[in-house]
């Protein structure tokens, strides 16, 4: 895992809140590095994943930050312009396995670039065929419109900057 020097260059800010394993974070680091993002880790005091978050994504040059809290066992990605409220993702408990990790970290990446970010659930075999997902009018499920609003909200972050 690469971290970059505080204040020498960009990166997506990933801000942990109480003892996170390094298994936890991994993942993520390999999600961003895999879309060539680099990443700055700061430790902090045990606060809600998604205030860490929110604080990660106003601080960080990219405008993108990753809250993660092991002892709520809570995950989150957000962007600076977005309320502090509604994340772009957040994963809880059940979800903290490595692949959807690295899918946070290949989303922050991504979002950062403008490009399209991968939904659904990651396969045991990796992410590397999951690609945006192709819904029919009328066709959609509560998750997949959730998928959709992501879609549309990260193409209109791309066109504001």
């Amino acid at each position: 895992m690469k971290f970059s020097e505080p204040g020498k260059k960009p990166a997506v800010f990933i801000r942990v809140g109480g003892s996170a394993a390094r298994e936890l974070l991994a993942p993520i680091f390999w999600g961003l590095e895999e879309e060539g993002i680099p990443a700055e880790l700061h430790e902090t005091t045990a606060e809600p994943a998604v205030v860490l978050a929110k604080e990660a994504a106003d601080s960080s040059p990219l405008n993108v930050g990753i809250g993660l809290n092991a002892n709520e066992g809570v995950a989150v990605l957000h962007h600076r312009d977005l309320p502090a409220d509604k994340p772009l993702f957040e994963f809880a408990a059940g979800e903290l396995q490595p692949p959807r990790l690295r899918q946070l970290g290949l989303n922050a990446a991504r979002l950062v670039k403008g490009d399209p970010l991968v939904t659904g659930s990651p396969s045991s075999s990796g992410l590397a065929a999951a690609e945006p997902q192709q819904w029919t009018p009328g066709e959609l499920n509560q998750q997949q419109l959730l998928e959709l609003i992501q879609g549309i909200v990260s193409e209109l972050l791309q066109k504001n900057r």
